[in-house]
Protein backbone atom coordinates (compact mmCIF):
# COMPACT_ATOMS: atom_id res chain seq x y z
CA UNK A 1 0.00 0.00 0.00
CA UNK A 2 1.50 3.52 -1.24
CA UNK A 3 0.83 6.75 -2.20
CA UNK A 4 2.59 9.43 -4.08
CA UNK A 5 3.11 12.48 -1.89
CA UNK A 6 2.35 16.11 -3.26
CA UNK A 7 4.41 18.47 -3.64
CA UNK A 8 1.80 21.36 -3.36
CA UNK A 9 0.32 21.22 0.06
CA UNK A 10 0.10 24.82 0.45
CA UNK A 11 -2.36 25.05 -2.62
CA UNK A 12 -4.94 22.29 -1.09
CA UNK A 13 -5.40 23.98 2.10
CA UNK A 14 -8.83 22.95 3.93
CA UNK A 15 -8.49 24.24 7.71
CA UNK A 16 -6.67 25.49 10.50
CA UNK A 17 -3.70 24.24 13.00
CA UNK A 18 -1.98 25.15 16.01
CA UNK A 19 -1.40 28.18 17.76
CA UNK A 20 1.26 30.58 16.87
CA UNK A 21 3.38 31.22 20.00
CA UNK A 22 3.95 27.75 20.15
CA UNK A 23 4.52 27.10 16.95
CA UNK A 24 8.19 25.94 16.80
CA UNK A 25 8.20 24.04 20.10
CA UNK A 26 5.12 22.11 18.75
CA UNK A 27 6.93 21.20 15.52
CA UNK A 28 9.84 20.08 17.80
CA UNK A 29 7.23 17.97 19.82
CA UNK A 30 6.14 16.42 16.59
CA UNK A 31 9.73 15.86 14.93
CA UNK A 32 10.59 14.11 18.23
CA UNK A 33 7.66 12.05 18.46
CA UNK A 34 7.99 11.18 15.01
CA UNK A 35 11.44 9.74 15.43
CA UNK A 36 10.54 7.70 17.96
CA UNK A 37 8.02 5.66 16.58
CA UNK A 38 10.28 5.17 13.59
CA UNK A 39 13.14 3.83 16.38
CA UNK A 40 10.69 1.61 17.88
CA UNK A 41 9.49 0.39 14.55
CA UNK A 42 13.04 -0.66 13.37
CA UNK A 43 13.53 -1.77 16.69
CA UNK A 44 11.03 -4.14 16.41
CA UNK A 45 10.86 -5.42 13.12
CA UNK A 46 7.34 -4.84 12.37
CA UNK A 47 5.63 -4.59 9.60
CA UNK A 48 1.93 -3.39 8.80
CA UNK A 49 0.64 -6.99 6.99
CA UNK A 50 -1.72 -9.10 8.26
CA UNK A 51 -2.13 -6.09 11.83
CA UNK A 52 -5.57 -5.94 12.83
CA UNK A 53 -7.73 -2.79 13.19
CA UNK A 54 -7.17 -1.60 17.10
CA UNK A 55 -8.04 2.03 16.42
CA UNK A 56 -9.42 4.02 14.23
CA UNK A 57 -9.18 8.22 14.18
CA UNK A 58 -11.61 10.47 12.47
CA UNK A 59 -11.23 14.23 11.48
CA UNK A 60 -13.92 15.99 12.59
CA UNK A 61 -16.01 18.91 9.83
CA UNK A 62 -16.68 17.14 6.92
CA UNK A 63 -16.41 13.23 8.43
CA UNK A 64 -17.99 13.15 11.74
CA UNK A 65 -20.29 16.11 11.17
CA UNK A 66 -21.27 17.48 7.26
CA UNK A 67 -19.25 19.92 5.94
CA UNK A 68 -19.68 23.74 6.94
CA UNK A 69 -16.70 25.99 6.47
CA UNK A 70 -16.35 28.17 4.01
CA UNK A 71 -12.59 28.72 3.89
CA UNK A 72 -12.42 30.84 1.00
CA UNK A 73 -14.92 33.25 2.94
CA UNK A 74 -12.93 32.61 6.45
CA UNK A 75 -10.25 33.93 4.66
CA UNK A 76 -11.48 37.07 2.92
CA UNK A 77 -13.28 38.08 6.00
CA UNK A 78 -10.08 38.13 7.70
CA UNK A 79 -8.26 39.54 4.93
CA UNK A 80 -6.09 36.71 3.73
CA UNK A 81 -5.54 36.46 -0.02
CA UNK A 82 -7.38 32.80 -1.24
CA UNK A 83 -4.25 31.32 -2.44
CA UNK A 84 -2.14 32.52 0.73
CA UNK A 85 -2.22 28.97 2.38
CA UNK A 86 -3.22 27.81 5.25
CA UNK A 87 -5.44 30.03 7.47
CA UNK A 88 -3.54 29.62 10.65
CA UNK A 89 0.17 28.92 8.71
CA UNK A 90 -0.91 32.33 7.41
CA UNK A 91 -1.67 34.09 10.86
CA UNK A 92 2.04 33.14 12.04
CA UNK A 93 3.03 35.97 10.26
CA UNK A 94 0.74 38.36 11.48
CA UNK A 95 1.40 40.93 13.79
CA UNK A 96 -0.35 40.75 17.51
CA UNK A 97 -2.98 43.25 16.41
CA UNK A 98 -3.91 40.97 13.04
CA UNK A 99 -3.59 37.87 14.91
CA UNK A 100 -6.09 38.74 17.49
CA UNK A 101 -8.54 40.26 15.09
CA UNK A 102 -8.06 37.01 13.17
CA UNK A 103 -8.38 34.60 15.92
CA UNK A 104 -11.37 36.29 17.09
CA UNK A 105 -13.27 35.76 13.39
CA UNK A 106 -12.10 31.98 13.81
CA UNK A 107 -13.31 31.14 17.00
CA UNK A 108 -16.85 32.67 15.86
CA UNK A 109 -17.37 30.45 12.69
CA UNK A 110 -16.05 27.35 14.66
CA UNK A 111 -18.43 28.16 17.53
CA UNK A 112 -21.09 28.71 15.01
CA UNK A 113 -19.82 25.57 13.51
CA UNK A 114 -20.62 23.58 16.35
CA UNK A 115 -23.99 24.86 17.03
CA UNK A 116 -24.95 24.31 13.70
CA UNK A 117 -23.59 21.17 13.08
CA UNK A 118 -25.49 17.92 11.81
CA UNK A 119 -24.05 14.33 11.70
CA UNK A 120 -22.57 12.73 8.61
CA UNK A 121 -25.11 9.90 7.39
CA UNK A 122 -23.74 6.61 9.62
CA UNK A 123 -21.69 8.71 12.38
CA UNK A 124 -23.55 7.45 15.50
CA UNK A 125 -24.01 3.93 13.74
CA UNK A 126 -20.34 3.66 12.70
CA UNK A 127 -19.06 4.75 16.21
CA UNK A 128 -20.79 2.69 17.99
CA UNK A 129 -19.92 -0.52 15.86
CA UNK A 130 -16.27 0.29 16.24
CA UNK A 131 -17.19 0.42 20.53
CA UNK A 132 -19.21 -3.09 20.33
CA UNK A 133 -15.86 -4.54 18.77
CA UNK A 134 -13.55 -2.88 21.29
CA UNK A 135 -11.67 -0.65 18.97
CA UNK A 136 -10.76 3.28 20.33
CA UNK A 137 -12.22 5.78 18.63
CA UNK A 138 -9.52 9.40 18.11
CA UNK A 139 -11.10 12.64 16.77
CA UNK A 140 -7.85 14.52 15.29
CA UNK A 141 -9.43 18.25 14.24
CA UNK A 142 -7.30 21.06 12.77
CA UNK A 143 -10.08 23.12 14.99
CA UNK A 144 -9.85 23.36 18.41
CA UNK A 145 -10.49 20.57 21.24
CA UNK A 146 -13.30 21.95 23.17
CA UNK A 147 -15.65 22.32 19.71
CA UNK A 148 -14.80 18.82 19.03
CA UNK A 149 -16.15 18.29 22.53
CA UNK A 150 -19.11 20.61 22.23
CA UNK A 151 -20.04 18.37 18.67
CA UNK A 152 -19.19 15.36 20.67
CA UNK A 153 -22.15 16.52 23.90
CA UNK A 154 -24.63 17.62 21.58
CA UNK A 155 -25.01 14.93 19.37
CA UNK A 156 -23.93 11.88 22.33
CA UNK A 157 -20.95 10.94 20.76
CA UNK A 158 -18.39 9.31 22.63
CA UNK A 159 -14.81 9.39 21.72
CA UNK A 160 -11.53 8.18 23.64
CA UNK A 161 -9.51 11.16 22.87
CA UNK A 162 -9.14 13.88 21.13
CA UNK A 163 -6.31 15.74 19.56
CA UNK A 164 -7.17 19.46 18.80
CA UNK A 165 -4.82 21.94 17.21
CA UNK A 166 -3.63 22.75 20.60
CA UNK A 167 -2.32 20.07 21.63
CA UNK A 168 0.63 20.23 18.98
CA UNK A 169 1.60 20.38 15.15
CA UNK A 170 -1.50 20.05 13.15
CA UNK A 171 -2.11 17.77 10.05
CA UNK A 172 -0.95 17.15 7.58
CA UNK A 173 2.22 16.34 10.41
CA UNK A 174 1.66 12.91 11.47
CA UNK A 175 1.97 14.24 15.24
CA UNK A 176 -1.94 13.75 15.86
CA UNK A 177 -1.90 10.12 14.57
CA UNK A 178 1.46 9.52 16.59
CA UNK A 179 0.05 11.02 19.94
CA UNK A 180 -3.38 9.21 19.67
CA UNK A 181 -1.36 5.49 18.98
CA UNK A 182 0.66 5.83 22.02
CA UNK A 183 -2.52 6.99 23.96
CA UNK A 184 -4.32 3.62 23.29
CA UNK A 185 -1.19 1.69 22.77
CA UNK A 186 -1.46 0.47 19.55
CA UNK A 187 0.39 0.42 16.31
CA UNK A 188 -0.28 3.06 13.87
CA UNK A 189 -0.29 0.03 11.24
CA UNK A 190 -3.29 -0.67 13.80
CA UNK A 191 -4.91 2.39 13.47
CA UNK A 192 -6.86 3.72 10.10
CA UNK A 193 -7.33 8.01 9.60
CA UNK A 194 -10.71 8.41 8.28
CA UNK A 195 -11.04 12.12 6.88
CA UNK A 196 -12.20 13.74 3.62
CA UNK A 197 -9.39 16.05 3.13
CA UNK A 198 -6.02 15.68 1.64
CA UNK A 199 -4.19 16.19 4.64
CA UNK A 200 -6.16 13.75 6.11
CA UNK A 201 -4.43 11.38 4.08
CA UNK A 202 -1.26 12.82 4.06
CA UNK A 203 -1.09 12.92 7.85
CA UNK A 204 -2.24 9.27 7.69
CA UNK A 205 0.67 7.86 5.60
CA UNK A 206 3.35 10.57 7.49
CA UNK A 207 2.53 8.12 10.53
CA UNK A 208 2.37 4.96 8.61
CA UNK A 209 -1.33 4.71 9.50
CA UNK A 210 -4.44 3.82 6.98
CA UNK A 211 -5.83 6.66 5.24
CA UNK A 212 -9.05 6.14 4.11
CA UNK A 213 -11.02 9.30 2.22
CA UNK A 214 -14.90 9.89 2.58
CA UNK A 215 -15.59 10.89 -0.49
CA UNK A 216 -18.63 13.13 0.12
CA UNK A 217 -17.44 15.80 -2.34
CA UNK A 218 -16.68 17.08 -5.64
CA UNK A 219 -12.98 17.64 -4.97
CA UNK A 220 -12.35 13.69 -3.45
CA UNK A 221 -11.35 12.69 -6.64
CA UNK A 222 -8.21 15.04 -6.49
CA UNK A 223 -7.06 13.18 -3.30
CA UNK A 224 -7.92 9.75 -3.85
CA UNK A 225 -4.96 7.98 -4.65
CA UNK A 226 -3.32 9.02 -1.59
CA UNK A 227 -6.27 6.93 0.16
CA UNK A 228 -6.05 2.76 0.84
CA UNK A 229 -9.50 2.74 0.47
CA UNK A 230 -12.61 5.27 -0.32
CA UNK A 231 -15.73 5.28 1.15
CA UNK A 232 -18.66 7.21 -0.05
CA UNK A 233 -20.31 7.42 3.76
CA UNK A 234 -19.44 6.04 6.71
CA UNK A 235 -22.01 3.01 6.48
CA UNK A 236 -18.96 1.47 4.62
CA UNK A 237 -16.49 1.45 7.13
CA UNK A 238 -17.51 -1.48 9.41
CA UNK A 239 -17.77 -4.03 6.95
CA UNK A 240 -13.64 -2.83 6.05
CA UNK A 241 -12.35 -3.04 9.57
CA UNK A 242 -14.18 -6.51 9.81
CA UNK A 243 -12.64 -7.88 6.56
CA UNK A 244 -9.29 -6.57 7.69
CA UNK A 245 -9.69 -8.37 11.23
CA UNK A 246 -10.95 -11.16 9.43
CA UNK A 247 -14.25 -11.04 10.86
CA UNK A 248 -17.13 -13.00 9.21
CA UNK A 249 -21.16 -12.45 10.54
CA UNK A 250 -22.73 -9.97 12.48
CA UNK A 251 -20.84 -8.73 15.38
CA UNK A 252 -22.67 -9.16 19.06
Amino acid sequence: MSARRTDNVQNNTKGLTKPYPKANVLTRKGRLLSLLWAFRSIWMEETDSGMPIKAVIFDLDGTITEPYFDFDAIREEIGINRNGGPILEAMESMTLEQRTRAEAILHFHEEKAVSESALNPGAKDTLEGLRQRGIRIGILTRNRKCNALAVAEKHRLCFDAVVGREDGPAKPNAFGVLHLCERFAVQPAETMLVGDYLFDLLCARSAGAIPVLIANHDRAPEFAHHADFTVQTLHELLPIVDNHNGVHGPVA
